[in-house]
């Protein structure tokens, strides 16, 4: 009654300042808004949704709950993040007041922040413990008292904290088990992967490294599959940040929501959380520091909606919910810093799909830890790290009738899922099968059909690729030839055969016979991914193919597109074009101003896509929010100026080291922010000559000037 009385009380007071917008049902503590607005202790839900506290008893209050499914007797199985021991609940049913029943289930098993009853057994992802080693664990009854009596580990894995080891989700055909990991796994011995083992950093010019490894990559967050007894480990994705859970919708397609790197905020290489589609094969992008990859690289694939700044953790469908259709065939998605549960429309967009992310409830405060549909009821119930367990149903007149499969474009997945069947080994016909989609318009399409390409034997394609003409076919071409005859500078072992130079050769020129003039814009960037990988993985081209890139090049920049004056400005900077410090510091100098959400309150993503283009308007666009888009413009632009040697004038070197101390000490990010602009100043600094240094003074021998705004502290 105690949370009762408090929501009653904080009710009380919020509707002396706004009226009777909620009404509170004082028999079950629960306060319902047909207008869309709960009020008590600063909450707010979607229309016509009911929110009710469920009393739970003290035993069931340890820990930080993770919710993480049901049993075969429609219990709920609740790991705890920070307590040694598992929890199973009995929900009561709608309408009652009877407090939930809650047992322990074992206890000295360690933090868990994932579980699933399958194969008779309930698997255990220990995250941290004081009593057993980290890793996967299949805890059975074996003698029907309905007490589960025998732990055994079947996987030993080496992540642990918050960017550990996280979720278990049964695969739609129910053999198999999905495990997603966060950046500080590394990956576990596995026994297959649809992910080819060539990955690497793939930065053209260097980046920066300021927390973590430091250079080189490994897919330290990944999601596999494995068998019940912990074998045949199957790496399927890779190049997230920090996944907490994974979903299935209906058609059997997996989904997360990634954490961002908040450290990185105000900086152009910030990503926000985002909604993903995993799929096989792929690559989200994600490397360290400066280093991650734009989201329109044709190596990556998988980010659908950014969300903002926050810290993702427990995601469901709507699946066997009593809700409208858009519920039960949307995704739910848990933010824990702020206090968020998002609604996420997924639609099928050709063997993909798009999303659209929607405030459902938010509270100050509400930590959700978890989300999860109970199938008895078709509620929705969620979990907060203040161990409080809060169930949602819906009020509304809409239809709550389960929905039917959705069949659009099921053609276009079958598809994909039929190239899909070529990942992770050599199959006689599999070159043939895929070739005509590598120039597909459907990004996913290409994208598998590309890694496909990658595990067969290259001897048997490699020619017939060299000649292609359809331009998109002969990008994806060169990217696959590129990533399987090189690795970059920081993969690359002391033993690694050199690069074929000949082959190079060849693969640029069928690049250059592709007329950049009659590409989409989207094939433009492709095209110059596509010679970035070439360089990163075989080297630098040679002297008459690089004057030859430069004035096909040049005149490009500047372009009208953000993205491509990015590409470009980079593409540039490698080939050591002589008009690059010029055009680079006029890119810098003129850098436009395109207002958006402030750090702290970018959260709505289409507002962020229109942003990037300069078309946002509205109340929630102040003038102090508008110096964001120029500040990631000009880090970018200055971080590629950092490596340039030749081209300077003393002039155009004043003005960029000043540029540190007036424009770059005015904004602000991160806690990797100043580390950021400083790392930047001193790479630059690194390639002056003498005299350069002795001319320019306490500019580049004193120490850059933070003022109040350079940092950070987010």
């Amino acid at each position: 009654m105690k949370r009762y009385l408090s929501l009653f009380l904080a009710a009380l007071a919020a509707q002396s300042l706004h009226g009777a917008l909620a009404e509170l049902n004082v028999a079950d503590g629960s306060i319902e808004s047909p207008d869309g607005l709960f009020v008590g202790r600063d909450f707010t839900i979607a229309k016509n949704f009911k929110l009710e506290l469920l009393d739970v008893p003290k035993i069931a209050t340890e820990g930080q709950w993770v919710p993480t499914g049901w049993d075969t007797k429609g219990r709920l199985i609740v790991a705890s993040y920070n307590s040694e021991h598992l929890m199973r609940l009995t929900i009561p049913a709608l309408g009652s007041t009877a407090p939930v029943q809650a047992e322990r289930i074992m206890t000295n098993v360690g933090s868990a922040e994932g579980t699933l009853v399958a194969f008779n057994s309930l698997y255990i992802n220990v995250n941290r413990s004081n009593v057993r080693r980290h890793g996967i664990y299949r805890l059975t009854d074996t003698n029907g008292d309905d007490k589960y009596d025998q732990l055994r580990v079947i996987r030993n894995l080496q992540g642990t904290g918050d960017h550990g080891t996280h979720s278990l989700k049964l695969s739609p055909d129910g053999k198999s088990i999905f495990v997603v990991s966060g950046n500080a796994t590394p990956l576990t011995d596995v026994q297959s992967t649809r992910v080819p083992q060539i990955w690497a950093e793939d930065n053209l010019v260097p980046r920066m490294s300021f927390v973590g490894p430091g250079p080189g990559f490994t897919p330290e967050a990944w999601v596999a599959s494995f068998d019940p007894e912990g074998k045949n480990f199957e790496l399927f994705s890779m190049g997230h940040r920090n996944p907490v859970d994974e979903a299935f919708n209906k058609d059997g397609e997996l989904f997360l929501y990634d954490s961002d790197m908040e450290w990185d905020m105000g900086t152009p290489w910030y990503r926000p959380t985002n909604v993903q589609h995993v799929i096989s094969g792929g690559d989200a992008g994600f490397r360290d520091g400066s280093r991650k990859h734009p989201l329109y690289y044709i190596d990556n694939y998988g980010v659908l909606a950014p969300v903002g700044s926050g810290s993702p953790t427990g995601v469901t469908f709507g699946t066997n919910g009593k809700f409208p259709a858009r519920y039960q065939d949307g995704m739910f998605i848990s933010d824990w810093s702020y206090g968020n549960l998002w609604s996420v429309d997924i639609n099928p967009a050709g063997s993909g799909y798009t999303a659209e992310v929607a405030p459902f409830i938010s509270g100050r405060p509400f930590a959700v830890s978890g989300v999860i549909v109970n199938p008895a009821d078709g509620s929705l119930l969620v979990t907060t790290t203040g161990t409080e367990l809060y169930r949602v149903t819906y009020v509304g007149a809409e239809s709550t009738a389960p929905t039917k499969p959705d069949t659009r474009f099921a053609s276009q997945r079958d598809l994909r899922h039929n190239l899909e069947k070529y990942h992770g080994h050599k199959t006689a016909g599999a070159v043939e099968a895929v070739w005509p989609y590598l120039g597909d318009p459907d990004r996913a399409l290409r994208f598998a059909a590309r890694i496909a390409l990658e595990w067969q034997d290259q001897a048997g394609w490699r020619d017939r690729a060299l000649a292609e003409t359809d331009p998109r076919k002969s990008i994806s071409l060169i990217v696959a030839l590129a990533r399987l005859n090189g690795l970059d500078d920081y993969n690359r072992p002391p033993d690694y055969p050199k690069p074929d130079k000949a082959l190079q050769a060849r693969m640029l020129a069928a690049l250059d016979r592709i007329d950049w003039g009659t590409l989409s814009y989207q094939d433009k960037l492709d095209l110059l991914r596509a010679y970035s990988l070439t360089f990163i993985r075989m080297g630098a081209p040679a002297e008459a193919t690089r004057q030859q890139l430069i004035a096909k090049f040049d005149p490009q920049l500047p372009s009208t597109q953000r993205e491509m004056n990015w590409e470009l400005a980079e593409m540039l900077v490698y080939l050591d074009a002589p008009s690059a410090v010029t055009k680079l510091m006029g890119l810098l100098r003129s850098a436009p101003t395109m207002p958006y959400y402030g750090i702290k309150e970018w959260i709505n993503p289409q507002l962020r896509q229109r942003a990037d283009r300069g078309t946002i308007t509205g109340p929630n666009v102040g003038a102090s929010n508008a110096f964001l888009a120029k500040q990631e413009d000009q880090i970018m632009y200055a971080q590629f100026l950092r490596v340039i040697k030749t081209g300077w004038t003393p002039a155009l070197r004043e003005e960029y080291f000043k540029w540190f101390n007036t424009a770059g000490t005015a904004y602000r990010g991160g806690n990797q922010f100043v580390t950021a602009l400083q790392t930047i100043r001193a790479d630059a600094i690194s390639q002056l000559p003498n005299d350069a240094k002795t001319a320019l003074g306490t500019l580049v021998s004193d120490p850059m000037t933070v003022g109040a705004a350079g940092g950070g502290g987010l």
